[in-house]
């Protein structure tokens, strides 16, 4: 899938806007967002207890151009209008406004969300309209859902669209656009499904290759570590993968949560009851003048990190390191990679009693945020992806 300029993007109308009962993109329709292959598009996903959604956009929708200029400044419109800034795709326990199942539903869906979002401008305020992903040879447009967003403007301007997907609890999330002065959210959830039978088992040995192999075992690794950890990632436009492993369900009522306040300076924040948080990139990272390498435990490979909290003072740092297995309680300065300053601040309100997560959220081509977040306490660090 690729979005195409402005121009094409938005539906003319007196030169620039489209109403909703218009449809186009047909030829955009029926590519998953979840290969690796590099089609300029970036990807944000966010996986919770086994469940995934992910978020495509095409980083290169500026703010300034002149048809989202027109939506993005016009203080009302006359009749709904809006652009297409990216494509959803989720687990079928994925809820988000209207799309996805009730809870506790009486039968499971066969399949996930797959929609297209485009940003709408209504009288009343803003939502994403989703449509259903079709064919290509599709005549009829599909019936859309509205999901409806929050809105404020900010003094932090994001000149390129931004999507950002944060855990905010075990089984929620929070997905937030940024784009000019704006910033969107709507928040959803997995909500729990009946159990399906089991489909009659198959075999699907064949010949073996090194590449079957390899595969294999990458997916049964990723499987298992799903099985106690949450996952963030970002896939870049050219296809690189970085990914963040964090233990789920670490609350604030952690035994290991009030060693925040009694970690004496310089020492390192444990967790006895989980492993590190583990990174995982196939491009070099570079935080400020600190660059994080590819290929730290063996060349030509992905590098393989456990990030670690460091007390200074008042302040924190991130430390990486090279034994990215470790546990919470392990951590060995002898292979101490590299160590950075971090911006550190205590939030209020109902983000203060949130489980341990790790995300990223994008801040335009070239730069983004790596933050982690526990009860009142917020980890920043900021990052370019070095092409």
């Amino acid at each position: 899938m690729r979005f195409p300029g402005p121009v094409v993007c938005v539906l003319a109308i007196a030169a620039c806007l489209a109403p909703f009962g218009a449809w186009a993109m047909a030829g955009q329709r029926g590519t998953s967002t979840n290969g690796g292959d590099a089609d300029g598009l970036f990807r944000t996903e966010l996986t919770l207890s086994s469940r995934q959604i992910s978020v495509a956009y095409d980083p290169a929708l500026r703010a300034d151009d002149s048809v989202q200029a027109v939506l993005l400044a016009a203080s009302s419109v006359s009749t709904e209008a809006g652009v297409l800034v990216a494509r959803i795709e989720g687990h079928r326990a994925l809820r988000i406004g209207p799309l996805g199942p009730e809870p506790e539903p009486e039968e499971a869906p066969s399949s996930g969300v797959d929609h297209d979002l485009w940003l709408t401008r209504l009288n009343a305020g803003w939502a994403l309209d989703a449509r259903p992903v079709q064919d290509e040879n599709a005549t009829e447009p599909a019936e859309s859902s509205r999901i409806p967003l929050r809105h404020r403007t900010t003094s932090e301007v994001v000149d390129t669209l931004s999507v950002a997907l944060e855990p905010i609890g075990d089984n929620a999330g929070r997905m937030t656009l940024r784009w000019g002065v704006h910033v969107w959210a709507t928040d959803f959830e997995f909500v729990e499904l009946p159990r399906r039978s089991s489909p009659e088992r198959t075999s699907n040995v064949g010949r073996p290759s090194s590449r079957t192999r390899d595969a294999d075992l990458s997916a049964r690794y990723r499987a298992t570590a799903l099985g106690s950890r949450n996952e963030t990632a970002l896939r870049t436009t050219d296809g690189a993968h970085i990914q963040v492993l964090f233990q789920r369900e670490v609350g604030t009522d952690s035994d290991d949560f009030p060693r925040i306040e009694s970690t004496a300076d310089g020492d390192i924040l444990e967790f006895t009851r989980s492993a590190a948080i583990r990174l995982r990139t196939e491009a070099p990272l570079q935080f400020g003048d600190t660059l994080v390498p590819t290929g730290n435990l063996a060349p030509n490979f992905p590098g393989a990190y456990a990030l670690w909290l460091r007390k200074n003072g008042t302040d924190w740092r991130l430390v990486f390191n090279n034994e990215p297995d470790s546990w919470g309680t392990q951590h060995d300065s002898a292979f101490d990679a590299a160590e950075l300053d971090l911006t550190y601040e205590r939030v209020d309100g109902v983000d203060s009693d949130r489980p341990l997560a790790v995300y990223f959220v994008p801040f335009g081509a070239d730069e983004n945020r790596l933050i982690l977040h526990w009860g009142e306490h917020v980890w920043t660090a900021g990052f370019a992806v070095v092409q």
